[in-house]
């Protein structure tokens, strides 16, 4: 199946194609505003509908397009993508030995249908070393992931100390509800 991913995502990109989908990436630019008054799972499904949207009037009929937005919320508060080394090291130590909730929102749209649905995940982090920290955030990696770590990363390696929920949720797709919602509108994966 050929699907377009509003998203310029490495890992969603990936996970879609271990699904055997022919991926074509086209990120959209939405603002994530205006909506800090919606739960973390409303807010995750407000911005995926709003990239899948941003892409329709460009696409044929018939092909799918797919967006995605994770929320990772810790007592709480909502940490987004860190913008700094600081913000960086503050999420990670924020995170280190407690449970936090990862939340992923996701729209799949094939012509003017719309699909919305969500994922939540909860993770618990070990306590993290300072030269883990500082060997993850020195490495760039934080900066374009919510919460400021990849569960496929150092981080996630060493960090992540028990996953109630599906893992790839905290990559950043839960893979396993879209193949259910693909599955229920095409009648195969």
């Amino acid at each position: 199946m050929r699907v377009i991913l509003a998203s310029a995502s490495p890992r969603r990109q990936a996970l879609l194609e271990l699904l055997g989908w022919e991926v074509e990436v086209q990120p959209t630019q939405v603002s994530e505003t205006g909506l800090e008054l919606l739960d973390p799972a409303e807010q995750a499904m407000a911005i995926a509908a709003r990239k899948v949207a941003a892409l329709l009037p460009h696409l044929p009929a018939d092909v799918p397009a797919i967006a995605a937005d994770t929320l990772v919320v810790h007592s709480g508060s909502v940490l987004g993508k860190p913008t700094s080394l600081e913000e960086a090291a503050q999420f990670l130590y924020r995170l280190s030995g407690s449970w936090h909730s990862v939340y992923t929102g996701v729209a799949f749209a094939v012509g003017r249908r719309l699909w919305l649905f969500y994922e939540h995940t909860a993770v618990r982090f070990h306590t993290l070393s300072p030269s883990v920290v500082e060997r993850y955030i020195a490495s760039g990696a934080p900066f374009d992931k919510a919460g400021g770590y990849g569960a496929q990363d150092l981080i996630g390696l060493v960090g992540i100390a028990e996953i109630h929920g599906d893992f790839y949720n905290v990559m950043g797709l839960p893979v396993q509800k879209l193949a259910q919602c693909v599955q229920a509108i095409f009648g195969t994966v």
